[in-house]
């Protein structure tokens, strides 16, 4: 018997035939296209520029960063509040441009989830302490980061404890 998908339409293999067809469909369109010099470029350009930038970017973070970043924005605000503002929409702007270049390196080459994780680190938002906790906590995260930087000559990083 051919069990009938979620919706009670079709059956699992007619969903991954659509499915397949539809892939094809776009790849050969894509392998066509007079984008495709410049999908190749740009793919080349990120992944070169990711294997400099984020190694840089880790570097020059303060072995503490994750543990008093928010004291310090908090700060910020309370002293300086009109500088407080640009500075909010300079890092934001900035960290928004870093996660989209990291949802794309997730495609093309490149370090994505490193450049999503500074793009996050950037930026100021509610919860956005827990999301990089969560995030970074992960071992292999913790380790690709440690890993830079022993490599640059740099303390490891220290990460919050955080209670899941």
């Amino acid at each position: 018997m051919v069990s009938s998908g979620v919706y009670g339409c079709c059956s699992t293999a007619d969903r991954w035939f659509r499915l397949e067809r539809m892939l094809s469909s776009i790849l050969s369109s894509v392998a066509t296209s007079p984008l495709l010099p410049w999908l190749t470029i740009l793919s080349v350009i990120t992944f070169v520029g990711s294997l400099i930038l984020i190694p840089w970017l880790i570097l020059r973070m303060d072995s503490d960063y994750f543990v008093r970043h928010h004291e310090q924005v908090v700060e910020r605000k309370e002293n300086h509040p009109i500088a407080a503002v640009i500075i909010y929409l300079l890092r934001n702007s900035m960290g928004l441009f870093l996660m989209l270049i990291g949802i794309v390196m997730l495609i093309l080459p490149g370090q994505g989830v490193l450049t999503m994780i500074i793009g996050l680190s950037i930026m100021d938002f509610p919860g956005k302490h827990g999301v990089i906790d969560k995030i970074i906590r992960n071992k292999r995260v913790e380790d690709s980061l440690n890993w830079i930087r022993r490599k640059g000559n740099k303390e490891e990083l220290i990460f919050r404890d955080v209670d899941w």
